[in-house]
């Protein structure tokens, strides 16, 4: 076992026995008002321990002598803070090779994120804006003061530090600049809305089912997965630093979701869980409480996704395999947090239960290597297995119809697409809501009607097929009104029409049904009077005096 561990698991051991029975290290018959330790009551203290604890006399001692010189430490910055207003808070650092140290800082309270920063980066020699400084899940910033995140004296934060080189975290932080730019710039795209109200931007709940989000969440979603995907690169590579700093900022987009939302997708457990994983692996003790947390929501997110114990999923996709991983993962954490908290029956109980899943997700290495012989990824052949229990047919046949499925649900998302933009081209029904249905518009055609007259006739009826074939068959004229309002008359068009002598209004009309055509416009104006049938001029006398014009030159 690490030793480092092993003081950890004797130290929380001790603490809790001591919380138990109420015994103040600090205080008489074990200390002195000087803070001198109290060597006789102190022995008696390590023979009562060790024995009822099971641990040596010598660790024992060495624990609680270091948590009674933490105790008065805590004493003295306490009647510090009270008299300068100079408040200790420690740092602990995780550098690349994952170890720790600590270190203490006197500061104001009103002091920036950065002048800690900046001490910090002093102390362990590297650029501030290498150091990330995370408390309580959150990332904070540089330009905010301490205060404002609850911290007080005595408070701990944890430092990171980015092994990745300061242009490297630059070119990460660029692309996700211009990742929202580009989202800013698909707002059109993801706005336009089809008869199913669907969007280019999609997102699915776990059967598939489309979800139609509001704008804003939907982008702050599409973000998030983007940071959480970006992040997992990272945790592949153990840069469990900037992993960490990845996932706190996807979580903040999240944070933008509904609760219903991120309960409904699987995405935000799975995010807490990397969270909590990277705290595991930069042994960030601190953080036990936010990761038990993290957990919990991962946990009753699981569970409703997948179903207590997965019948949901295998009742949606017929396997549980690589779902079970996840499972796996999130009952090793938990032991973890149940550890640090001295709940070691649970803790035992949880890690058996992990070992036990971990043991049903190992793939035999010739099968393996068999299916990858065969042309298949090392990730197809893996996940097959633990579909098919380690049968090699079934495996075969599971990753067959995987990669059957993918290519369908692609045709599909294809055809799709195709069906929107004939949507788009067909235009917006009446209701200014739905488009008009392709399919509709050829069975229209199918029975022998124009393909405009067809178009119109769905416009003007919402989609309504029988509604559509009255419409042509019985009033063609409302199709044609339909189709020549949309028309746009340039302003200077109207003018040349209007300076003949004609109302505006029947001009306007005119060109619509000619297409801005002035010399067809005219002659059809003059042709009935000046009148279009079932339109009104906007003057009566001007329309009197005009019919009156025409006719004597007719006349003559």
């Amino acid at each position: 076992m690490d030793s480092d561990l092993k003081t950890e698991g004797i130290r929380i051991q001790i603490r809790e026995k001591l919380n138990e029975e109420r015994v103040k290290l600090w205080q008489s018959p074990y200390c002195t008002e000087d803070g001198v330790t109290c060597e006789e009551e102190m022995q008696i203290l390590v023979k009562n321990y060790s024995s009822s604890l099971g641990i040596s006399a010598d660790s024992c001692l060495a624990s609680l002598l270091e948590l009674q010189r933490h105790a008065l430490d805590r004493l003295r910055e306490r009647d510090r803070f009270r008299e300068t207003g100079l408040a200790t808070i420690r740092v602990r650092v995780t550098d690349k090779n994952h170890s720790r140290r600590i270190i203490s800082l006197e500061t104001k309270l009103s002091a920036t994120v950065q002048e800690v920063q900046e001490e910090v980066a002093s102390q362990v020699g590297v650029g501030f804006d290498r150091i990330k400084l995370i408390l309580s899940g959150k990332v904070l910033k540089m330009n905010t003061e301490l205060h404002t995140h609850g911290i007080q004296n005595g408070t701990h934060i944890m430092a990171v530090i980015l092994h990745s080189n300061p242009k490297e975290l630059q070119a990460v932080e660029s692309r996700h600049r211009r990742m929202e730019a580009t989202l800013a710039d698909a707002k059109l795209l993801a706005s336009k809305s089809n008869v199913n109200n669907d969007y280019y931007l999609q997102v699915a709940d776990q059967s598939g089912k489309t979800l139609n989000l509001p704008q804003e969440e939907r982008e702050a979603l599409v973000i998030a997965m983007s940071l959480h995907e970006t992040g997992r690169l990272a945790l592949k590579k153990e840069d469990y630093a900037l992993a960490l700093v990845l996932l706190l900022e996807a979580d903040k987009e999240f944070s933008r979701c509904k609760s219903d939302l991120l309960q409904s997708v699987d995405n935000y457990a799975l995010l807490n869980l990397d969270i909590a994983w990277c705290y595991l692996c930069l042994r960030s003790v601190s953080d036990i409480p936010d990761a038990e947390q993290r957990l919990r929501k991962c946990e009753m997110n699981f569970h409703q996704s997948y179903g207590p114990n997965l019948e949901r999923l295998l009742a949606l996709k017929g396997t549980t395999g690589n779902e079970a991983a996840l499972f796996m993962r999130l009952h090793l954490l938990q032991a973890v947090v149940l550890f640090h908290q001295n709940k070691r029956q649970e803790a035992s109980t949880l890690l058996a239960r992990a070992d036990s899943e971990l043991s049903s997700l190992k793939v035999d290495d010739y099968s393996l290597s068999t299916l990858m012989e065969l042309g298949y990824t090392a990730a197809e052949a893996r996940f097959g297995l633990r579909a098919a229990h380690g049968n090699l047919s079934a495996a075969v046949l599971y990753i067959t119809k995987q990669r059957e499925d993918k290519v369908k649900a692609k045709k599909e998302e294809e055809a799709e697409t195709q069906l929107n933009r004939e949507r788009r081209k067909l235009g917006r029904c009446a209701d200014g809501f739905q488009w008009v249905e392709p399919k509709l518009h050829k069975l229209l055609i199918s029975m022998g009607f124009s393909s405009e007259a067809a178009r119109l006739a769905l416009q003007q009826s919402n989609n309504n097929v029988s509604h559509s074939v009255q419409l042509i068959q019985e009033q063609p004229s409302l199709l044609n009104m339909a189709s020549t309002s949309k028309f746009r008359v340039k302003k200077e068009v109207l003018q040349q029409v209007v300076a003949v002598g004609f109302d505006p209004r029947m001009a306007k009309i005119a060109l619509q049904h000619h297409g801005g055509d002035v010399e067809k416009a005219v002659d059809e104006l003059v042709m009935c009077g000046g009148i279009i049938d079932g339109e009104h001029c906007t003057d009566g006398k001007h329309c009197f005096l005009l019919h009156l014009v025409i006719n004597l030159s007719f006349e003559s």
